[in-house]
């Protein structure tokens, strides 16, 4: 998605000094880094949106990355663009989504789907996942999001849950379960038997 509104939602958010989204910094000048990698000048060079999805794709041990929100972001790379609609391309290949789901949210657009709600639509080998207690449910969420996630979740076993957006930085926001939580949920409750 290319949205008018993203781009000019994202430039103001640059010209007002903001320069981080995840575990990504960015300057004015619309040069990427890990922000662990601040301050460093031995970084190796990479130019243009696309180099953005090989940066996202693999960890530090060279393993695939399925979540792209996950904090395993690899380090030791620069990236430049030349654009604010290359910038908007590359953010959206390390954290697909979030832009959009920042943008719905400001203009108060974001539906957020309770737990329990996007189990009891599950279908097939994972309709097995409505029958996970609400114990289960928020152990998961704190060993599987809180831990291996950056987003903010806006769901709850039961509810919609209220966020609070830092101004400095491009929230990552999680508006409803991941397929990853929907596999473990299913892992769970198959290992009940």
């Amino acid at each position: 998605m290319n949205s008018p509104n993203i781009r000019t939602l994202l430039q103001n958010f640059v010209d007002q000094g903001g320069a981080r989204i995840g575990q990504l910094e960015f300057t004015r000048d619309l040069r990427l880094f890990h922000k662990e990698d601040a301050g460093r000048s031995d970084l190796r060079l990479y130019q243009g949106a696309d180099a953005a999805r090989e940066i996202a794709q693999y960890d530090e041990k060279g393993e695939y990355r399925p979540l792209k929100s996950a904090p395993n972001l690899r380090r030791g790379w620069e990236l430049e663009v030349t654009s604010i609609e290359e910038l908007h391309l590359a953010l959206d290949f390390f954290y697909p989504a979030a832009l959009g789901l920042w943008l719905a949210f400001l203009e108060n657009r974001l539906i957020s789907t309770p737990l329990r709600q996007t189990l009891e639509r599950q279908s097939g080998m994972y309709r097995v996942t409505a029958k996970l207690t609400d114990l289960e449910a928020r152990d998961l969420m704190r060993n599987l999001c809180q831990v291996g996630c950056l987003r903010q979740r806006r769901w709850s076993v039961m509810h919609s849950r209220e966020m609070v957006l830092p101004s400095h930085e491009i929230p990552l926001i999680c508006s409803e379960a991941c397929h990853l939580f929907i596999s473990a949920a299913r892992r769970i409750v198959k290992a009940r038997k």
